[in-house]
């Protein structure tokens, strides 16, 4: 089926629906203005079902485990159990998480249309987190790990992010986890898609997702239209360009309207800004899984990608959406971390040689499920491989660059620069998508776009 909402991809296989994206949603405390957003596109509402996980995430090591719980008063028993020789570094994790918790997602306006007293409160607001945020986002999650002893904490801050992101990000994302501001909405990517639109053709919209847009047709500093690859010319007052930033600026705009922003992200300096993807595997379960936790992160022993061990994935299943899977089954998905360089191996595979290309999933795809077997025995002769994707899976139906799903990590070594959404020379263009705001992901997709509106209706005042 053609995307509705880019990478928020789900699709049919083997009357089982695999969900490519929400793992967990930000915003989903009513109390932010994220959810004023999500609410008022039609993705959360107080009537809609939200599913709240009571831990993130589940790590073993040597017959250890550790739970990511809600609870942080459970997880700092837990570690302080493991390794009561850090209570100190445990309890700053702990507090941290804590600070982190009172992050302010900025989801009413743009910044620059803010008074200078709004200013004021939103630096007030962040004030706690502003002064340890100065210190954790110049240190990688590498570095913050090995401060710590045990390896089952150590494997428990490693293992979800990339080590070379700043561990602030990980703050983050456990602080909106154990706040309740990052949970499951009901029927996961299908379901947010189908409201979103649901929400847009009753206010009169249109959509054509079998057109693919080939470049903005501009005289003077205007854009006059939009040109698209089954030949059609549509005429526009105005044109918000959504999709991936790389596509645009290397296929929709010519060169004179790159700005700074792009020239030192995808030209200059593009080794500053890397990205990640994944390699994502779905089974089928012949029985509801009981064994297998709903998030965990799985040992694999014997595989390789591009040359390098892929050591570890991250596992969870389905069992809470009875819809998307046949009675009494369920679908499990792995996702294995992949860089730069591995998803121009991919690319490249996929394009020179295809049968190596089918081959290499097939080896990943028996690995991952040896995997699944020797750690959960209830699933031994139980699973059926449902699909592949993989980073060139991305590119190809999304024009996603470098294969990403997430915009560019955010390291110890770059700034967090934002784009003011708009397109040099060019006083009709706006732009929104993730690729605006690191680290990018269904908030910043949804937020630039609100913004790109709250831009051109401010510029077309008379």
């Amino acid at each position: 089926m053609p995307f509705r909402g880019g990478l928020l991809a789900y699709w049919q296989r083997q009357s089982c629906l695999l969900d490519n994206c929400v793992h967990w949603l930000t915003g989903t405390n009513s109390r932010t203005m994220l959810y004023q957003l999500w609410e008022n596109v039609g993705v959360l509402s107080k009537d809609l079902p939200v599913y709240q996980q009571p831990y993130f995430m589940q790590v073993e090591h040597s017959g250890e485990t550790l739970h990511l719980w809600r609870d942080l008063s459970r997880l700092r028993t837990d570690m302080l159990r493991l390794s009561p020789s850090e209570a100190p570094m445990i309890e700053e994790f702990i507090h941290l998480v804590t600070i982190y918790q009172g992050t302010v997602v900025v989801a009413n306006k743009p910044i620059e249309q803010y008074t200078l007293w709004q200013k004021i409160k939103l630096l007030f607001a962040m004030r706690k987190i502003g002064k340890v945020h100065r210190k954790y986002a110049k240190m990688s999650i590498a570095d913050y790990a090995a401060q710590f002893h045990h390896p089952l904490i150590q494997k428990f801050l490693t293992t979800y992010f990339p080590v070379h992101y700043n561990i602030s990000s990980l703050f983050f994302v456990f602080g909106m986890f154990t706040s309740g501001n990052a949970d499951l909405p009901a029927g996961g990517s299908r379901g947010m898609g189908e409201r979103m639109v649901s929400r847009y053709e009753s206010l009169g919209g249109k959509m054509h997702t079998d057109w693919e847009a080939e470049r903005i047709e501009i005289k003077g500093d205007r854009a006059v239209g939009v040109r698209f690859s089954n030949g059609q010319m549509v005429e526009a007052d105005y044109v918000v360009i959504a999709c991936d930033l790389h596509h645009a600026i290397t296929q929709l705009l010519p060169k004179e309207h790159w700005d700074a922003y792009m020239q030192e992200h995808y030209v200059d300096h593009p080794e500053k800004y890397p990205t990640y993807s994944s390699v994502n595997l779905f089974y089928k379960v012949n029985h509801l899984t009981h064994m297998v936790p709903e998030a965990r992160i799985l040992d694999i022993n014997a595989l390789e990608i591009n040359g390098k061990r892929i050591p570890t994935a991250f596992v969870k299943h389905f069992n809470y959406e009875p819809s998307f899977a046949p009675a009494d089954t369920t679908i499990l998905q792995v996702l294995l971390t992949q860089y730069d360089d591995d998803s121009a191996y991919w690319q490249q595979l996929r394009a020179t040689d295809y049968p190596a290309y089918s081959a290499a999933k097939k080896q990943v795809a028996d690995a991952v499920a040896e995997a699944l077997e020797a750690t959960f025995p209830e699933l031994t002769d139980s699973l059926t491989l449902l699909d592949v994707c993989t980073p060139a899976t991305n590119e190809r139906y999304c024009h996603a660059y470098r294969g990403a799903y997430m915009s560019f990590i955010l390291t110890p070594y770059n700034e967090k620069n934002s784009h003011n959404g708009r397109v040099k020379g060019l006083r009709n263009v706006y732009l929104a998508g993730q690729w605006l705001q690191a680290p990018g992901g269904l908030p910043n997709a949804a937020v630039t776009g609100k913004f790109a509106i709250q831009r051109l209706v401010h510029d077309a005042k008379p």
